[in-house]
């Protein structure tokens, strides 16, 4: 009896810790629950897990993410017509841009419904869905494996090409496997990063007008002295946004060098610049 118990137990805890690893996982509940009393919700063909499955195995993680180590969760409203379609799609609280778009593009292609009813006529009904994203050690082992896109110098026309070094691969992020070997780190860690940017960038005029928003994401070499020492562009968001990104690297204060074997190393990191416009 004492040997079922504890092998139950290990067995629930096998298939929490399974579901906790998932890179993608959803959750669905009623956008207006007010009317619940008297309407019969809609239904996705096989019920709420079979959605839940659709969407963790058709929302991908968007690499770029990976690279950056970058998790979070989105939180969006649909609405299930009375005929069963997906319409009137709208992102709440968003996580990326990549993954909004990601999300977005597979709510639009989920397959009809059967629609809410009230008193046995259909109706239109308002669903809510938060989606999270979770970094995954299998994860970051296959995006790390894969072959890595050539970099976009989308910074040649804003920047004058004398002031940047000669375009080079990018170079992915390896996790800090110990107090020896470390990567560089902005002096203050990522709360004094994001007040740096926060004091430091002028919105260009131009993406406020056209409400651009998004991250530039850089590669970057810092020296065993801290200083930055290279800076190749890896992803641009706008011309002018890339160019303000690219001088607020250039005024940063020395960072933290990174350490190999316990010694401060000259070693190449990547920094996403985001730009995201007042809500």
């Amino acid at each position: 009896m004492i040997y079922k118990i504890i092998t139950a137990i290990l067995l629930l805890l096998s298939t929490s810790f399974i579901y906790a690893q998932k890179p993608v996982t959803a959750k669905l509940t009623p956008g207006n629950p007010s009317l619940l009393n008297d309407t019969v919700p809609p239904m996705y063909e096989g019920g709420v897990e079979e959605l839940y499955k659709f969407l963790e195995a058709n929302i991908k993680y968007p690499p770029i993410l990976i690279k950056i180590k970058m998790e979070g969760e989105l939180d969006l409203t649909f609405t299930v017509s009375k005929d069963g379609d997906i319409k009137k799609v709208e992102i709440l609280s968003g996580f990326d841009p990549d993954a909004d778009d990601e999300v977005l593009r597979v709510i639009h292609a989920m397959p009809k419904w059967t629609p809410a009813s009230v008193k046995g006529k259909d109706v239109d009904f308002a669903q809510r869905l938060t989606v999270t994203f979770t970094l995954t050690d299998s994860l970051i082992e296959l995006a790390e494996n894969q072959p890595e896109e050539q970099p976009k110098d989308s910074l040649s026309a804003v920047v004058p090409k004398d002031s940047l070094p000669p375009v080079e691969e990018p170079v992915i992020i390896t996790p800090i496997l110990d107090s020896l070997n470390t990567d560089p780190q902005f002096p203050g860690g990522k709360e004094a990063l994001e007040a740096y940017l926060k004091a430091n960038m002028k919105y260009p005029k131009r993406a406020i007008e056209h409400r651009i928003e998004g991250r530039v994401i850089f590669n970057i070499e810092v020296s065993a002295e801290g200083e930055i020492t290279k800076v190749w562009i890896y992803k641009g968001v706008f011309p002018d946004c890339d160019e303000e990104a690219y001088y607020l690297i250039r005024k940063m204060p020395k960072w933290i060098p990174g350490l190999k074997d316990g010694k401060p190393a000259a070693k190449q990191i990547v920094l996403p610049i985001p730009f995201v416009l007042p809500r």
